[in-house]
């Protein structure tokens, strides 16, 4: 039995709304899609046993292992995975992130209703055969299809228990664990499914999940032996850490990105001075090397440098002195209207956890050297996650990493017609330079077009980046088979105890 922490409760462990939130790694344990990720992170086959792809790069045809089963044992088939595809694009399910997927033949029309479901690319022309076709080459398509926010959920057990369908005793699955247990803030039970195609090489027969906002209840925790993993902890003990328990901390580059997202379609924030202004007002050096103090980079742009073979953009104001940016910040501000007979307000939601609370308590202060007066609400990140997507903020502090590696990944969230281009910014030029990406065959020149949507994305400031994240783990002693990977930490199956 392993204890695995978590830092929040999992707002949802359905699959096509789950992928890419704090339940990702949990619905990893409950959930295999055509293609899934090897210990160190890297593509797998998975309920596909062998894919192909045509000449042209628009179509993909994935063959299916025989015997596939849900876990109440009814057959799982190519057609599953075509309901989960449609459900995943149906714009009544409000899927958090389905602009990743709009490579797919008809998928926007799809989502806008101008088509049925019926037209998205994905078919079934065989029990054991999905095939995909796409609108234009996506050179990372095989990505998505190894992202988990695309396995497959079960169709019957949906229509016969709607919104309740993922809770114990009535969710099925296809992964390597089924749900048995669930207490809310306090644990998620998992117990080994016998029916996953893989099972004979799983190692645990249970793992729980254990839920803990408190950082430092959570390492109180993992002292004690109560948890075998823990996916974060207090940033002032790091130094003890390293001192007493070096060989429990592994600290690795991930493809994370922590920011805070600015509302542009409402005043202030439709105005890129303010914009401009507040950025340029955050010391993010000071916060990530004398607040964390745990490997994290400062971030003056939105791509993380883990991606591969990427050089990134970077603000111009960089090389500037702190000081001499808080004065650029200021003039800014006085242009927008804004100084000692108007000072700017600005609302700044966070979800509740300690280290949260910490950096944007250092944010308004740096914000209020410059003129800058905050109101700090915390909430719990289910609420935060409300407010971002209802566009009831006007600046929250926002996290996300890549579903795949490449910068398009990352860049794809602020196209226009994105649902989740969170702060609403919209710009002809960088979408015209995302698209041309993709039908670009060469390489450099293809990078050399996101850096240049990159560039716009900065220019404009519609998000402040302030820390590129890394995997901050505590693994126990008796805890074997982890690998330290840039696409996060090892699933469950690949885990053993001794």
């Amino acid at each position: 039995m392993l204890n695995r922490g978590t830092t929040a409760e999992p707002p949802t462990l359905d699959p096509t709304l789950g992928g890419g939130t704090l339940a990702a790694p949990i619905i990893a344990d409950l959930f295999s899609g055509l293609l899934d990720r090897g210990p160190d992170g890297a593509l797998v086959p998975g309920s596909a046993e062998s894919w192909s792809i045509s000449e042209d790069g628009r179509t993909y045809r994935f063959r299916l292992r025989e015997g596939l089963q849900w876990s109440d044992g009814r057959e799982l088939t190519a057609d599953d995975f075509v309901y989960s595809y449609r459900r995943l694009m149906d714009p009544a399910t409000a899927s958090r992130l389905v602009g990743v997927f709009y490579p797919i033949r008809n998928a926007r029309a799809v989502l806008s209703r101008d088509k049925p479901l019926e037209a998205l690319g994905v078919s079934a022309p065989d029990a054991r055969t999905v095939v995909f076709e796409l609108d234009e080459r996506t050179p990372y398509f095989l990505e998505l299809v190894g992202n988990l926010r695309v396995a497959p959920v079960p169709r019957h057990v949906i229509e016969a228990e709607g919104r309740g369908w993922t809770r114990p005793g009535k969710m099925v699955s296809n992964g390597p664990y089924v749900l048995t247990g669930r207490v809310p803030q306090s644990y998620l039970r998992l117990d080994k499914n016998p029916r996953y195609f893989d099972a004979g090489a799983v190692r645990l027969d249970q793992v729980f999940w254990h839920p803990t906002q408190n950082l430092a209840t959570s390492f109180s925790r993992f002292r004690a032996g109560e948890l075998d993993i823990v996916l974060n902890f207090p940033p002032a003990e790091i130094d003890w850490i390293r001192e007493n328990m070096p060989d429990a901390l592994h600290i690795t580059s991930n493809l994370g990105v922590y920011f805070l997202v600015l509302n542009t379609r409402e005043p202030p924030f439709d105005d890129v001075r303010v914009r401009r202004a507040l950025s340029l007002a955050i010391d993010r050096d000071a916060i990530t090397d004398r607040l964390l103090r745990t490997g994290v980079r400062p971030a003056y742009g939105f791509v993380t440098p883990a991606i591969s073979e990427y050089d990134g953009v970077q603000i111009p104001e960089r090389e500037l002195p702190f000081a001499e940016r808080q004065a650029k910040a200021r003039e800014l501000l006085a242009a927008a209207g804004y100084g000692p007979g108007k000072v700017l307000q600005v609302n700044l939601a966070y979800d509740t956890n300690e280290e949260n609370r910490k950096i944007m308590v250092a944010i308004a202060a740096m914000w209020q050297a410059v003129g800058v007066r905050s109101a700090i609400t915390d909430v719990e990140f289910r609420m935060l996650n409300r407010m971002v997507r209802t566009r009831d903020f006007g600046v929250a502090r926002w996290f996300y990493v890549a579903a795949f590696d490449d910068p398009y990944a990352m860049l794809q969230l602020f196209l226009s017609d994105n649902p989740n281009n969170w702060p609403g910014w919209k710009d002809p030029e960088f979408d015209r330079l995302m698209a041309a990406s993709n039908t670009e065959t060469d390489r450099a020149e293809r990078l050399a077009l996101l850096a240049e949507a990159e560039r716009l994305l900065m220019a404009a400031h519609p998000v402040v980046p302030i820390s590129y994240y890394v995997g901050r783990r505590l693994v126990g002693p008796r805890v074997n088979g982890w690998i330290d990977s840039p696409r996060g930490p090892p699933l469950s199956r690949y885990l053993w105890l001794e």
